[in-house]
């Protein structure tokens, strides 16, 4: 795998992860190792956009209802679906969708994993290219 499809790899993961918290209510912030880059968001692709600045980010995630609080660590450059290095108890719920998605990836074959990213790819070409809503 070269390093734009590990990286394709922890985006898509990556995203999961944001979707399923935004889901369940939390407002996420994103702590790039030196400074708190956003805060407080629920809009997936500006806390997605802060993301990927450094080596590693922190989602610092604060239940909109209860108060509840968490954190979920990211860490770039080792096989794409180990991105998520550690998160705290609480959240795992909101993030059961990234870690199926990450089970799912680290059990593919090179082959089929190979053209689910070249597929991605052009999917997240489309994506990119559409109009904001």
């Amino acid at each position: 795998m070269n390093a734009q499809q590990r990286q394709m790899i922890e985006r898509l993961i990556a995203r999961e992860a944001i979707k399923g918290l935004i889901a369940d209510d939390y407002k996420i912030s994103v702590f790039d190792g030196e400074q708190t880059t956003l805060k407080d968001s629920t809009d997936a692709a500006a806390i997605e956009a802060a993301m990927f600045t450094t080596d590693e980010d922190q989602l610092h995630v604060t239940h909109q209802h209860v108060g509840e609080q968490g954190w979920v660590l990211f860490i770039y450059g080792n096989d794409g679906h180990d991105v998520i290095a550690d998160n705290t108890v609480n959240i795992e719920p909101a993030l059961k969708g990234a870690s199926e998605l990450a089970d799912k990836i680290a059990a593919e074959d090179p082959a089929t994993l190979a053209q689910v990213l070249a597929n991605l790819a052009q999917d997240l070409a489309r994506e990119d290219h559409l109009p904001a809503e």
